[in-house]
């Protein structure tokens, strides 16, 4: 680590370094999508909770400050009490059950993942395995995020947030990002 510079990609001089940097890969990305997840349930529970209430605000500095301290206050709650309060917000049953059986596998990634699969680390076969693993739970992840979209789709529609206007406001934020010093 020493010998590079801050922010460099170190090389992978043999297969098995190879491989090992896509478990921690393919780790950091199924942490990222339950990371999304967790957005994903913030943003539906700001649709089905928050955006009705928004013409009882006196002006938009008022809406603006309400939507702020809903957004961190949701955001700063585990992902259990996430699930916890999209029970209070009419989600059906079975998308609730899905994201509490998401909920164990977070978990495990969080906290046991490497240390459950200590042994495995060691040997390619078992390397190949975790990647699978990582693999599998990406895609949960997602497809429980594009379902908790489906479900507040009609909503969002209802208060002109269209697939349109979402794209629109996308590509401002990555212009702004793109202009951003750094």
């Amino acid at each position: 680590m020493e010998d590079f510079e801050p922010g460099a990609i170190w090389p992978a001089d043999d297969p098995d370094s190879e491989q090992i940097r896509e478990v921690y890969s393919r780790f950091g990305l199924a942490m990222y999508m339950a990371q999304v997840l967790e957005h994903g349930m913030v943003n539906a529970l700001l649709v089905l909770r928050v955006l009705p209430t928004m013409k009882e605000h006196a002006d938009r500095t008022s809406w603006d400050d309400a939507f702020e301290r809903f957004y961190d206050a949701e955001l700063a709650k585990t992902f259990g009490n996430m699930v916890r309060a999209l029970e209070d917000a009419a989600v059906p049953k079975d998308m609730l059950d899905r994201l509490r059986a998401a909920k164990v596998h977070r978990d495990h990634l969080a906290h046991r993942f490497f240390r459950e699969h200590d042994l495995d680390f060691m040997t390619r076969a078992g390397r190949t395995k975790m990647i699978a693993e990582c693999e599998d739970l990406v895609e949960l992840f997602r497809w429980l995020d594009r379902d908790l979209e489906a479900l507040v789709g009609p909503q969002l529609t209802r208060f002109g947030i269209t697939p349109e206007w979402i794209e629109k406001h996308a590509r401002l934020i990555e212009r702004e990002a793109r202009l951003a010093p750094g």
